[in-house]
């Protein structure tokens, strides 16, 4: 049996383009994936497998066991309506080329209707697949992309070239990409950039190992993998480590076809520069790994990946260029750290007077005084020296006028904390000072120490508060001044470092400082700071019903923040026990009969303890009495939110005694209102800890 008789067969397709950055290959693969399955299911063709292939000129995908010939597909169209006028009849009759006697009357929700079946004959798959790959080239999406030539298409970089083979045979076809320019399908591919090697692919099966001998590593992880082998045999036996660094792996991954892994040396009078300092040159502006020795201190040493082919008077070559170059710039590094050693603080400082922070918010400087003005509060809710977190406030920003910070922006705060130790600083001030920018991202580590996370609360704040005042918020998927990464950062620290200050404490002295600020403002800042925590809490595995639950609370503003995550840890905790399900129950039963009887508006009915006919009436009402002065004395004490918790779940049995012996719906409406005040009551106070009533069962 043939190949084309088995009806199945591999599929091939290969983009080869000029360079594509690293960074947008990165998920072009799985976009290729996804194009492919989508045009393919569509068209009725199946398959069982797809690999994808991504390089700095290659994209690539390989579909196993596809359709070679589409399956036939019965296809259904809807006429006019049963009664139409003949004239509408006629015209759908001859579109489709039958006659009234080929169709069938169908009901339908919407009347009876003609109905016209078709059974459309699969063609081969060979022949559909230029209308595919064209579909997929113009429906690609790149988050840069360019145009080129006289070409309509948008690429990340030009397109040059597109392989296809079909059951191992080139496909017929082309690519229209202009007016006049066209894409022709080929059999061939390309090897290394170096020698640009035209490569006739034969086989699918064939394809990965003819670019390797073409000096082309086409699979992404084999690749990445090769790095780091490569790098274990540099190291191994010198006593020499790699710093992680995945960030970096995986832009290098996507810079060179065929990595040549080596190691350089840095020049031992440059290793007096503050560690940061090197690691940054070399790390953002080379691309070269750090190294480590046993010590766990910077090794005098770098590893770097070339594109070029191995050989060895070649690699010397590399390698003593890639060491001029870095001694170049590390040159350049000593001498700005020579430059603002030589400077004070307060030097840099009186030259962030001139530096604009935004329109509207004043210098840089003048968000330093903002946040020394604050830093004597929010000193206190992190057991802070009030005039160290107000020095570190005035300091913080100091090296954003520094030659190195303006070089190498990546080293804020760094330098900062540095130069202040340099400056006569105390230890705690300059961690601080080089602390305050994280965290990054939801992901970056936080602050170690309490000053340094002072000092970011600050920062954040004043830098929320600002742009809210001047009407910058986040829109949508717009948030240019990165506030929604602020909003997180906060939140983020204060359950770290247990920081028991409300989401209206937060703001009350930072909004004193503007004078346009409106009570408007000021709620858009706290439901904001909210929503932030409500991420956080639903990625920490907080259920929807219990982050609802805390949020529906009319004093939320008031409770401060650690009471507050206190609380919701202390519902998570209890929410699956049979205890608390067994309250829950009784409770949302209390809270239906309460909704279902709801007593006459404008009504003012008073608790009357004398109308009391049993002594479960007296339960509910002594309870109800517990729970208020418990609330009451203990309401915002951090240590005091599990055991209020547990009392309200106490009453499940008395709710539950309740309702099984006393009828609610008394004959008499003076007892059966005076019962429902009893409930209501009860009700009011439990909801004060958190509204129950939307938890879920």
């Amino acid at each position: 049996m043939s190949k084309i008789d088995a009806q199945k067969g591999d599929l091939l397709v290969e983009f080869f383009s000029e360079e594509i950055p690293a960074r947008l290959q990165v998920g072009s693969g799985e976009q290729l994936e996804n194009l492919f399955v989508k045009k393919l299911v569509s068209r009725e063709v199946s398959f069982v497998s797809c690999k994808t292939f991504t390089g700095p000129r290659h994209l690539a995908i390989v579909i196993r066991d596809i359709d070679l010939v589409q399956k036939d597909q019965l296809v259904e169209k809807r006429g006019p309506r049963l009664g139409s006028d003949e004239k509408a009849i006629n015209g759908f009759l001859k579109s489709n080329n039958i006659s009234l006697s080929d169709t069938i009357v169908k009901k339908t929700n919407n009347g009876d209707f003609y109905f016209y079946s078709q059974n459309i004959v699969g063609e081969n798959t060979a022949k559909i697949l230029p209308d595919i790959i064209n579909e997929i080239i113009f429906d690609f999406l790149w988050s840069k992309s360019q145009r080129w030539a006289y070409s309509d298409l948008k690429w990340a970089r030009p397109l040059r070239n597109i392989l296809i083979l079909l059951n191992d045979e080139p496909v017929d076809g082309k690519i229209k990409i202009g007016k006049n320019t066209f894409l022709n399908f080929t059999n061939f591919s390309f090897g290394h950039r170096h020698h640009n090697q035209k490569i006739i692919v034969k086989s699918i099966n064939q394809y990965e190992d003819l670019l390797k001998n073409n000096n082309v590593i086409i699979d992404r992880e084999t690749r990445k993998n090769k790095i780091l082998s490569d790098i274990d045999l540099l190291l191994n036996n010198k006593q020499l480590n790699l710093k992680q660094d995945n960030t970096l792996l995986d832009e290098i991954t996507g810079l060179v076809e065929f990595p040549n892994v080596m190691l350089g040396t840095i020049d031992n009078e440059f290793m007096s520069l503050p560690p940061e300092v090197l690691s940054t040159a070399m790390r953002v502006h080379q691309k070269y790994f750090t190294i480590f020795d046993d010590k766990k201190k910077l090794a005098p040493k770098f590893i770097f990946v070339s594109n070029a082919l191995p050989e060895k008077n070649r690699n010397i070559r590399i390698t003593e260029g890639n060491q001029r170059v870095l001694r170049a710039r590390l040159s350049d590094a000593s001498f700005f750290w020579k430059v603002d050693t030589s400077n004070s603080l307060d030097h840099f400082n009186k030259k962030l007077k001139k530096v604009l922070f935004y329109d509207g918010l004043g210098s840089i400087f003048d968000k330093t005084i903002r946040m020394a003005k604050i830093s004597d509060f929010f000193a206190s809710f992190f057991n802070l020296d009030p005039s160290l977190a107000k020095e570190a406030a005035l300091l913080s920003k100091a090296d954003l006028a520094s030659e190195m910070v303006g070089e190498f922006p990546e080293l804020q705060g760094v330098m900062g904390g540095y130069y202040s130790k340099i400056n006569g600083a105390t230890s705690d001030v300059s961690i601080a000072i080089s602390e305050h920018y994280k965290p990054k991202g939801l992901s970056d580590e936080l602050p170690k120490s309490n000053l340094g996370a002072m000092l970011s609360v600050i920062d954040n704040i004043d830098t929320l508060t600002g742009f809210f005042v001047i009407n910058k918020k986040p829109t949508g998927s717009k948030d240019p001044f990165a506030l929604r990464r602020s909003g997180f950062s906060i939140v983020k620290i204060l359950i770290k470092f247990k920081v028991n200050i409300s989401i209206s404490d937060l703001f009350t002295e930072p909004l004193k400082i503007f004078d346009n600020a409106s009570e408007i403002i000021q709620d858009e800042l706290y439901a904001f700071i909210i929503d932030k925590l409500s991420y956080i809490l639903k990625k920490d595995d907080f259920g929807d019903d219990i982050i609802k639950s805390i949020i529906d609370l009319p004093d939320l503003y008031k409770i401060p923040f650690q009471v507050l995550y206190k609380r919701i840890q202390s519902i998570k905790t209890i929410h699956k026990t049979e205890e608390f399900k067994f309250f829950l129950s009784n409770f949302k039963r209390l809270n239906n009969i309460i909704k279902t009887n709801e007593l006459p508006v404008g009504s003012q009915i008073y608790l009357d303890q004398s109308l009391f006919e049993s002594s479960e009436e007296e339960d509910i009402f002594n309870i109800s009495n517990h729970l208020r002065l418990e609330f009451a004395k203990n309401r915002y004490q951090l240590d005091k939110q599990e055991a209020i918790l547990n009392e309200i779940t106490k009453a499940s049995t008395l709710i539950n005694l309740f309702f099984e012996n006393i009828i609610v719906n008394h004959e008499n409406n003076i007892i059966k209102n005076n019962r429902l005040e009893l409930l209501i009551g009860l009700r009011d106070i439990i909801v004060q800890y958190t509204n129950f009533s939307v938890l879920e069962d």
